[in-house]
């Protein structure tokens, strides 16, 4: 049986390119099987534009729209609890698909053990000019094992298609803290991430399938979600840290009985174990931000003498790491 796929948007104020975003899916030469749009109490033209795109499609169009703004993070979640397919794609409202991004996607959906697909993007302007690519790392069309990525790491949402299942798993409001910005839950990308590569493998396309769009009021650009931090807020961030690995843990612990049966490619403890040490690591390291101006270079030390910037997943060094913490140490 062909598996199904649901396109996941959320929209707010989106008039100025939404329209370009959803004639592309209406280009789409695997259509999808439903596209499910919550809108985030827009005051715009968004409103009438999703009117004229549900009349226009040839598949079924939901639509959900909040009374009060819920932010981007519950409005994608919202928007997914609502899906039906086996398969989720994200899409945000100012980006431009390629016509055969599902189509390249679902090639793999009947891979055994895979749980999420991400491929590379073309970045554009507000004109919609090239400007460069997107590559997230992925330099060649392969499959990734279970834990192949950092554990604070992710997909960006947009480039992300994932088995819906996996959002079943826990409840959305059970979900970690958003380490970047602590004063949330973990992001939708970062959620559906985290359980995607906990619970099997990834398939990553080194084809650019979606132009990313630059400009000034999309919510995050090309870089880092990361943001430049003074001395002063380091130790307040590796809390966050802290607290969200802790989470991550209680998640991987919460998972069904039976989840091994379901994932074949999971492993508790491994999981459990990648996550222990990556939570050791941080708990190491706010002792270091925790020390006097004379003892921290014997903390820098100690760290790398013990593994300390060591990935979890991989065993690798972690240079940038060791690069923040010596300049934290050299800053007085």
């Amino acid at each position: 049986m062909t598996q199904t796929i649901s396109v996941v948007l959320a929209t707010f104020n989106g008039e100025r390119y939404l329209t370009e975003q959803l004639t592309s899916i209406l280009r789409q030469t695997r259509p999808p099987n439903e596209v499910v749009v919550s809108d985030d109490n827009s005051q715009d033209g968004t409103g009438r534009i999703l009117d004229r795109f549900e009349r226009e499609a040839p598949f079924p169009v939901i639509r959900l729209r909040n009374a009060v703004a819920l932010g981007f993070r519950e409005n994608f979640l919202a928007a997914a609890s609502k899906a039906t397919g086996d398969w989720i794609a994200y899409c945000d409202q100012d980006d431009i698909w390629r016509a055969d991004k599902l189509e390249k996607c679902g090639s793999f959906f009947d891979e055994e053990g895979v749980t999420q697909i991400a491929h590379q993007a073309e970045l554009i302007d507000e004109h919609g000019n090239r400007i460069g690519t997107f590559t997230q790392g992925i330099g060649k069309t392969c499959v990734r094992p279970s834990l192949f990525y950092d554990v604070w790491g992710t997909f960006w949402g947009f480039s992300m298609v994932f088995r819906r299942e996996i959002l079943t798993l826990i409840p959305a409001a059970q979900r970690f803290i958003d380490y970047i910005q602590p004063q949330h839950l973990i992001a939708h990308d970062r959620w559906a991430f985290f359980l995607s590569q906990s619970l099997g493998l990834t398939v990553e396309i080194a084809e650019p399938l979606v132009d990313y769009r630059q400009h000034s009021t999309n919510l995050f650009g090309s870089r880092s979600r990361r943001q430049t931090q003074g001395r002063a807020a380091i130790h307040s961030k590796n809390c966050a840290y802290i607290k969200a690995t802790e989470g991550m843990l209680d998640c991987i612990r919460n998972l069904p009985g039976d989840i091994e049966e379901r994932f074949p490619a999971f492993r508790r403890d491994k999981a459990l174990s990648v996550l222990s040490a990556a939570l050791r690591q941080v708990e190491a390291r706010g002792k270091l931000y925790e020390s006097n101006l004379h003892s921290r270079f014997a903390h820098l030390g100690y760290l790398l003498l013990a593994g300390g910037y060591k990935g979890a997943h991989d065993g690798r060094l972690r240079w940038r790491s060791i690069g923040r913490d010596l300049a934290y140490c050299c800053g007085g």
